[in-house]
C-alpha cells in the first residue's frame, strides 16, 4: 500500500450534501427546505471539484439534468424519488445519453430506448445525471476511474465510476452490474453501500448481460434505507416498508469460504471481531460451509461464464476483433471459445446442484456474515482486484450487500459482506442497516 496519506481519504463533512442519504434528500424536497434544482446543483458542484482526480464519468448530462430538475420544480412529487439525481453504469441503456459498454468500439452509441431499471428510476421521480465509467463489457480492462481515497488505488470493478461517484458524493445512488463482483467489490473498496439482489429480480432489460447466467443489476448508496427505496421503485409499492431489524436471536452463520487464506491479516480480523461484536448484541453465531456448496464451485464458474461471455461478444468478434483489449481476447474469451457444449451443461447442472445445497444450508442461520473481498483496495490500476469473495454468491444467486464499516492504517475502507438465502433480499436490508449502525466504527 501507498506509504502517504491518502487524498481525500476523510468522510464527508456532517451536514454537507455529500453526507445525506438519498431518504433525507427525499424528504427535505418534500418538506420545501429543497428542490430538485438546488439538489442537482449541490452534487454538480462536488463534480467540478472532485472528477478531475477521480474521473468517475464517461458522459454527464449537465443540461439535460438541470432541465429535468426545473420541470421537477414545478410539479407534483412523481414518486419517493422525485427530483433526486442518479448515476448510471454504461453498460445499462440510456434513450438520452450515449451507452459505450466501456468500449471504444462503442463510443457514442445511441439506444432508442432506456434500459427498464433508468426508466422505472424516472417514473419515481429520480433524475439521471450521467453514465459512469464501466470496465470494458464489464470484464477486467480498467476504465480511467480512480479510488477516491487515494487515487493511486483501484476503485474496483467493473462498476468502478458507480462506485468512486457515491463514494465522494457526486450522487447519492447510482447503479451497476455484477457478473462476478462487480458491485459487491468496488462498492467495498470505495467504502459504500452496495447491493446485489437475488438473481432476476430486478428486470435485466437493457443492461448488457455479459454472462447472462450471472449477471445482476445492482445498486450503490451511502444507506441502506436508500437501497430499500431504490428497490421498491423498481419492484412495486407493495414492498413492505423498510423496517430495521433487531439482532437479538437472530441465526448468522460466520462464512470464511474456501478463499480464506487469500484475505489480508487486515480483513480477516475484521471479520472476527465484527462476529464477536454482533454476538454480544445477541446475535447467535455458528460457522457456515455452505454444505457442499462450494465444491467445485469456482471451476463451473469459469466455465459457464467463459462460455457465456464469448457468445455475447459474437458481434464484436467478427466486426472488431483487434479492438478488443487482450486481456479479454486472451482471457475469458479464448477460454470459453475452447469450451465445448456438453461441458457447458454439465456446469449448469453442478450450480443447479449447488443452490439446493446451498438452500438446505441456510435452514440452519438466517444470514451469513463474510467478507466482500479480501481486504482494502490494491494498490495500482491495471487491476480491478479479486471477486475470489464475491463469486459463490453470484453465482449462486443469493442477495447481497456490503457494509463499510471501518478503514486500514492508510485510510482506505474496509468492511463486511451479509448474505442471505435467495428471495430474502427484503430482510437482508432490514437487518443490514441494524449490523451497520452496530459496527461501524
Amino acid at each position: 500500500m501507498s506509504s502517504t496519506t491518502p487524498a481525500h481519504a476523510s468522510a464527508p463533512a456532517h451536514g454537507s450534501v455529500a453526507a445525506k442519504s438519498a431518504s433525507a434528500m427525499a424528504q427535505a424536497i418534500a418538506d420545501g427546505t429543497s428542490t430538485p434544482s438546488t439538489l442537482l446543483e449541490e452534487h454538480l458542484a462536488i463534480i467540478a471539484q472532485r472528477e478531475p482526480q477521480v474521473h468517475a464519468w464517461i458522459h454527464l448530462d449537465r443540461d439535460g439534468a438541470r432541465a429535468r430538475a426545473r420541470a421537477l420544480d414545478a410539479a407534483p412529487a412523481a414518486g419517493p424519488l422525485h427530483g433526486i439525481p442518479f448515476g448510471i453504469k454504461d453498460n445499462i441503456d440510456t434513450c438520452d445519453m450515449p451507452t459505450g459498454y466501456g468500449s471504444a468500439i462503442h463510443a457514442g452509441f445511441r439506444p432508442a430506448r432506456d434500459a427498464s431499471c433508468v426508466a422505472a428510476m424516472r417514473l419515481a421521480g429520480a433524475n439521471p445525471l450521467g453514465k459512469t465509467v464501466s470496465t470494458e463489457f464489464a470484464h477486467r480492462a480498467p476504465g480511467a476511474t480512480r479510488n477516491p481515497h487515494d487515487p493511486a488505488h483501484t476503485p474496483g470493478g467493473s462498476s468502478s465510476g458507480s462506485a468512486a461517484a457515491v463514494a465522494c458524493g457526486m450522487v447519492p445512488i447510482a447503479f451497476g452490474s455484477q457478473t462476478t463482483g462487480s458491485v459487491i467489490r468496488p462498492a467495498a473498496y470505495c467504502g459504500v453501500v452496495g447491493f446485489k439482489p437475488t438473481y432476476g429480480q430486478f428486470n435485466p432489460s437493457g443492461m448488457l448481460a455479459n454472462t447472462p447466467s450471472f449477471d445482476t443489476l445492482g445498486v450503490m448508496a451511502r444507506a441502506v434505507e436508500d437501497i430499500a427505496l431504490v428497490r421498491r421503485a423498481l419492484l412495486d409499492g407493495s414492498l413492505p416498508a423498510f423496517a430495521p431489524a433487531a439482532l437479538a436471536g437472530v441465526r448468522v452463520g460466520v462464512c470464511r469460504t474456501p478463499f480464506w487464506d487469500r484475505a489480508s491479516a487486515d480483513a480477516q480480523a475484521l471479520l472476527e471481531d465484527a462476529a464477536v461484536a454482533l454476538a454480544r448484541s445477541g446475535v447467535r453465531l455458528s460457522d457456515f460451509d455452505g454444505g457442499g456448496a462450494f465444491d467445485g464451485l469456482e471451476h463451473a464458474n469459469l466455465v459457464v461464464s467463459g462460455y457465456e461471455f464469448a457468445r455475447t461478444l459474437v458481434h464484436e468478434r467478427l466486426y472488431a476483433y483487434e479492438r478488443l483489449s487482450a486481456v479479454l481476447r486472451e482471457g475469458r474469451m479464448a477460454d470459453g471459445l475452447r469450451e465445448t457444449h456438453a461441458g457447458y451443461v454439465a456446469a449448469l447442472q453442478r450450480l443447479e446442484r449447488a443452490r439446493a445445497l446451498l438452500d438446505q444450508a441456510f435452514t440452519a442461520v438466517d444470514f451469513v456474515l463474510t467478507l466482500p473481498a479480501p481486504g482494502a483496495a490494491p494498490e495500482g490500476l491495471a487491476s480491478t482486484g479479486s471477486a475470489a469473495f464475491n463469486m459463490p454468491w453470484t453465482t449462486l444467486h443469493t442477495p447481497a450487500v456490503t457494509l463499510p464499516i471501518a478503514r486500514d492504517a492508510h485510510g482506505l475502507p474496509l468492511g463486511v459482506q451479509l448474505v442471505a438465502q435467495r428471495y430474502r433480499d427484503g430482510p437482508l436490508l432490514d437487518i443490514a442497516h441494524t449490523v451497520l449502525a452496530r459496527l461501524r466504527r
